[in-house]
């Protein structure tokens, strides 16, 4: 068996610091990543005012808002206004989330209260959809392109 070999050597100092910069860009994701996390952020206050999981589905009305006519998981605003991002992993990874102690038990349902007596349904606000999924390409292939320039 006879094996090939072909090989490419591209010359050129214009060519060469522009596949440097595109590397640099891809070895060091940290502005991607931070505008990737502004994005989700965004797209997570989207899901507070339509009342819409990731998914797409409603999110179940609360109690409160059915009785005062106002919207779910947004009574004082603290959870929504929460809702911020931290790039970490060196700047190749990002973490979009609230601080706020009671985020998990909105975003997974459970027991609350007193005694555990309340039972909370789901109502996801985290997550990507695929509207995100395509901005998310957008905003890497941006960060690609604008390193090669």
């Amino acid at each position: 068996m006879v094996a090939q070999r072909i090989g490419v050597e591209i010359e050129g100092a214009a060519l060469n610091a522009k596949l440097t910069r595109m590397a640099a860009a891809l070895a060091n994701p940290h502005a991607a990543m931070d505008r990737i996390g502004r994005y989700l952020v965004a797209s997570t206050l989207r899901r507070f005012e339509r009342e819409r999981a990731p998914d797409g589905s409603p999110w179940l009305k609360s109690a409160r808002a059915l009785a005062e006519g106002g919207k779910t998981l947004t009574d004082t605003g603290r959870l929504r206004g929460s809702i911020a991002h931290t790039v970490t992993e060196g700047g190749r990874a990002v973490e979009v989330g609230s601080h706020v102690l009671y985020a998990a038990i909105h975003q997974f349902g459970g027991r609350a209260g007193r005694g555990r007596k309340v039972r909370l349904p789901a109502r996801p606000y985290l997550g990507i959809d695929e509207r995100d999924r395509a901005n998310i390409l957008r905003i890497v292939a941006r960060a690609i392109e604008r390193a090669g320039t």
